[in-house]
């Protein structure tokens, strides 16, 4: 067996994934996952929670996918939670400035390779 630093980038990466799983979903949000039990708006949220906590975008966007009743009462509940969020306006300067943080996150994350215009 090997260790897990012996293991590739993408061993590991399934590695946490699945001890994230196994350790911060429950019983009953796993079942609904794996649609061995039906998935309620309830399990719905919860999932997508933990999938935004812990990093797994790939799952979120599976879920997003596989139930869009349940994602557009999840939108729902989100506009009705943000309508009356003003959000205050922002100088050019401060446009600018914010854009430049994100590109700047998005290369220490994946790289120059991406390119913000």
């Amino acid at each position: 067996m090997k260790k897990y630093d012996e293991l590739s980038e993408k061993e590991q990466h399934n590695f946490e994934e699945f001890l994230i799983l196994t350790f911060e979903f429950s019983d009953d949000e796993l079942a609904a996952i794996d649609k061995q039990k039906p998935m309620t708006m309830e399990l719905f949220s919860s999932c997508l929670a933990k999938c935004t906590e812990w990093g797994l975008y790939k799952l979120f966007e599976r879920l997003l996918d596989e139930y869009p009743d349940l994602t557009d009462k999840y939108e729902k509940v989100i506009d009705d939670d943000i309508k009356d969020v003003i959000l205050p306006e922002r100088t050019p300067e401060e446009e600018e400035e914010s854009w430049n943080r994100l590109c700047e996150r998005i290369k220490n994350e994946y790289g120059d390779d991406l390119i913000c215009e």
